[in-house]
């Protein structure tokens, strides 16, 4: 359980203008607007500070019930994917990406957890993700893929996440984990360093089985 004990929220979407959408019941608290702030300020920038203050809890940027959900916790985006991944679903992560890269230009770090039995991609998906890969480069921090379990199916998905790790460009740290805790126990120090963003492992942990498990009601 995420927040208080006993506090369950409403996941919340994000606007362009800072707004939110109540969407279905999850475990994250509500958050609220920050207090009013008095003196002269510019429209967009109190509308990136409102937006980036509903970012201090999980936020669910995009969901499709039984494909994936797309979230943030700061600026770490978090892709839940359940299903075989498509160049539709692909096209709505990177919008969903963009919302933290408009907000957080020292960079963000993006962590993907793969439901077991999730379908490898197809030829065209993979080659799909692979150069959006590479066009976002310069604002990535560090990249996580987990993907849990073993046989054959963890054995090809493993594979194919090596061959991204071969061919992505090295301005960024890229590994593959085997749980949520692998995650934690690496990415919060480079990511930090990278992004000046501090991230608490234990509550990485915690907001990272959030949304996976928000996913198995």
């Amino acid at each position: 359980m995420l927040g208080r004990e006993g506090e369950i929220g409403h996941a919340t979407s994000l606007s362009r203008d800072g707004g939110r959408v109540s969407g279905r019941p999850s475990m994250f608290p509500r958050t609220s607007a920050p207090a009013p702030r008095t003196g002269p300020a510019r429209p967009d920038v109190l509308a990136d500070a409102a937006r980036r203050a509903r970012l201090e809890a999980p936020t669910v940027l995009d969901s499709e019930p039984g494909a994936f959900l797309f979230g943030a916790w700061k600026n770490v985006f978090v892709g839940v994917w359940e299903s075989q991944a498509t160049i539709a679903a692909v096209d709505r992560m990177v919008k969903a990406t963009n919302t933290l890269s408009e907000l957080y230009p020292t960079g963000r770090s993006t962590i993907h957890i793969v439901a077991h039995g999730a379908a490898l991609p197809t030829a065209d998906v993979r080659a799909y993700f692979s150069s959006t890969l590479k066009k976002n480069a310069d604002n990535l921090a560090c990249v996580a893929v987990v993907i849990g379990g073993t046989g054959f199916w963890t054995s090809a998905l493993r594979s194919f996440v090596t061959g991204l790790r071969w061919i992505a460009p090295r301005s960024f740290d890229f590994r593959l984990c085997g749980s949520t805790l692998e995650v934690a126990r690496w990415l919060p120090t480079e990511h930090n360093k990278r992004t000046g963003i501090d991230v608490d492992s234990r509550r990485l942990v915690q907001v990272l089985d959030g949304f996976a498990d928000s996913r198995r009601r």
